[in-house]
């Protein structure tokens, strides 16, 4: 790895739902990956098997790429030996780290090739937490998403040594992670144990006292942009950068990753006290790249900025894309229809394109208990074929006979041409650059050559053999010992040039003998170590330190060993239904979510301007929940009536 002080070593941390995907991100600038394995990751849906794991392992370390398997749910009691197994099997894949939330974990064997990165899931909201999990031998933290630059600047100050690290795009969750319990409580589907059911994403009522003030996907977020804020971040003490997004395709994954490895180049450059954490990592890329061209909801910066106002937006948590054009005219054809649109910009439409459009609300009776019905809904197509183009007016013939209004916007969230160039290996190619010093030399009858690998990125590796010189044989040319040693190990490593000192005509071995040194060098120079850690086992007898949340709620401590670990650090289990309970902390910490973004500053008066915020309660999926707020410390907090 790159030799580099903690906080001058850059990571960019990208996301893989499987093989594909990991090696697009690999290619594509990531200095780490973070995967599932075949169990217990927050995104049940993207599950790998070993196999594929060990592969994905092997592939990611020819670049110094570190691996991080995701291992962040609750456990049950029968889950525990299934889970130390898989620990041995993750860590014979040669994975780098585990990212974990449940503090059973603590007395299970993590070997020290293993780093112990805190999820975000294990709501590390204050320095004393965060000091906590650092004395139990966490390396990495993922900080909370709702994370101001002085939130970070603590943290940071309070724990230089420890790797901090911050999502920077893709998907925002309304609730703070962790403690996010509505999935669970209307569908039986629990966040904690990788199921999350996207309650936020639906649509919903606000009332007050009974009045509805507001209809639509009210906690819908945009999706999260802190590129732009790369270098405060890195200011603040950010370590590694994270893209969210272990359940999406590869095409958002090459263009997330892209943009982002583009913008830490760009920072770099200019900042040569910094390195990437991989091999090779520095380079820029030669082609021009669009967020909006892949799955997003809109982009906000809002929570890094404690700017609340710009977080949610409540008409559709689909992926629209970006404004295409409009609808002049339509007409029914046999099996189809055909739309004579009108472009905006330099729009122009492709065979293949993907369009959207919002189709009109079925009804405006506020009384009408089918909210979906009564606010707009988005539907779209794909173009089969462009007829005639003049101008910017296009006649394009899609599949099946819709119906629209005249005047329609349209939206193009499948850009054919851009994602054909996007996937494109071409683009994407990231190789190995090396060069060989050929050293020869002489004593009496025998022969030494010293070959020795270098680059810009990695130590250098030398290896010697020595053979008799024999007059009789016909040296090894020129032409022949640079076709020999320029053979490669891999396709992504890149032979850029051979230095020779020495005289060519002692070269009396063996072609093969020759070959076998190029070969052992370049193994042993393209080799990978994982690095170990200290880890601080608990120890059957061991007395903990108080931990700094003296009152855990019950719903988050689902096994034996982990009511164990919070007994001996003197916290108390609680049970989440308080209906007995008057005292509002306990009644907040029963919330089923909990969350910065609050309704009643967005569409009503928050207090800090003069408004009341009792009397208003939240209706999903036929269920209603009390709004209560902690104005003080800016949350708002959903329990269930």
């Amino acid at each position: 790895m790159p030799s580099s002080p903690l906080n001058k070593c850059l990571e960019l941390l990208a996301p893989a739902r499987d093989l594909v995907c990991a090696k697009s991100a690999i290619l594509s600038g990531a200095d780490a990956i973070y995967i599932g394995g075949p169990a217990f990751g927050a995104r049940a849906a993207a599950k790998n098997s070993l196999d594929d794991l060990k592969k994905i392992c092997e592939f990611a370390h020819l670049f110094g790429v570190k691996v991080h398997v995701t291992f962040n749910t609750l456990l049950y009691d029968d889950e525990l030996s299934y889970a130390q197994e898989l620990i041995y099997g993750i860590n014979d894949c040669e994975a780098d780290a585990l990212i974990i939330q449940d503090p059973a974990l603590f007395s299970l064997d993590i070997p020290k090739t293993l780093a112990l990165h805190a999820s975000t899931q294990c709501n590390i909201d204050c320095v004393e937490k965060l000091l906590y999990f650092k004395s139990r031998g966490v390396t990495q933290v993922v900080l909370p998403r709702e994370f101001t630059l002085s939130d970070i600047q603590k943290f940071h100050e309070a724990a230089p040594d420890l790797k901090l690290e911050a999502f920077i795009l893709g998907a925002l969750c309304v609730g703070v992670s962790g403690v996010c319990h509505i999935s669970d409580y209307l569908k039986g589907r629990s966040a904690n144990r990788g199921e999350c059911a996207q309650i936020c994403r639906l649509p919903m009522q606000l009332f007050k006292h009974e009045h509805e003030i507001a209809v639509g996907h009210l906690l819908s977020l945009k999706d999260n942009n802190l590129v732009p804020h790369l270098e405060e971040l890195i200011r603040a003490g950010v370590t590694s950068f994270k893209i969210e997004g272990r359940l999406k395709d590869e095409d958002y994954v090459i263009n997330t990753t892209s943009f982002a490895h583009a913008a830490l180049c760009e920072f770099t450059k200019k900042n040569s006290d910094y390195v990437r954490a991989s091999y090779a990592n520095d380079g820029t890329l030669d082609y021009t790249l669009n967020l909006e061209k892949t799955f997003n909801r809109g982009f906000t910066d809002g929570l890094l900025l404690d700017n609340k106002d710009a977080l949610n937006c409540d008409v559709t948590p689909k992926f629209m894309g970006g404004k295409f054009g409009k609808i002049l005219d339509y007409h029914k054809v046999f099996k189809g229809t055909e739309i004579v649109l009108k472009t905006f910009g330099d729009n122009e439409p492709h065979n293949g394109d993907g369009l959207t459009y919002f189709k009109k609300q079925m009804s405006g009776d506020a009384h009408n208990p089918h909210i979906a019905e009564r606010i707009l809904s988005v539907d779209g197509f794909r173009v089969s074929k462009v007829q005639t183009a003049k101008g910017r007016t296009y006649t394009i013939l899609v599949q099946g006979n819709l119906e629209f209004e005249k005047g329609s916007i349209l939206y193009r969230n499948y850009d054919k041409d851009y994602l054909t160039v996007l996937l494109s290996r071409t683009l994407n190619a990231r190789t190995l650059p090396y060069a060989l010093n050929l050293r020869i030399t002489s004593e009496k009858r025998n022969v030494t050559l010293i070959l020795e690998a270098v680059s810009s990125y990695k130590k250098k590796v030398a290896l010697s053999c020595t053979f008799p010189y024999d007059e009789k044989a016909e040296a090894i040319g020129y032409d022949k010992l640079l076709q020999t040693l320029g053979k490669k190990i891999n396709g992504y490593t890149k032979f850029t040039g051979l230095n020779i000192e020495g005289e060519l005509s002692r070269l009396t071995l063996k072609v093969s003998l020759l070959n076998a040194l190029r070969r052992d060098v370049l193994e042993k120079f393209f080799s990978y170590e994982r690095e170990e850690r200290s880890f601080m086992p608990l120890g059957s007898k061991a007395a903990l330190t108080p931990i700094p949340f003296m009152v855990v709620d019950k719903r988050v401590v689902l096994n034996a060993k982990a009511r164990e670990f919070y007994g001996r650090t003197g916290a108390k289990i609680v049970d989440a239904n308080f209906a007995d309970v008057r005292s509002p902390d306990l009644i907040k910490l029963g919330a089923v979510l909990k969350s910065r973004f609050c309704l009643i500053r967005k569409y009503a008066c928050c207090s800090r301007e003069g408004g009341k915020v009792t009397g208003y309660t939240l209706r999903v999926s036929g269920k209603n929940f009390k709004i209560m707020c902690d104005c003080q410390n800016c949350f708002m907090y959903l329990v269930a009536n």
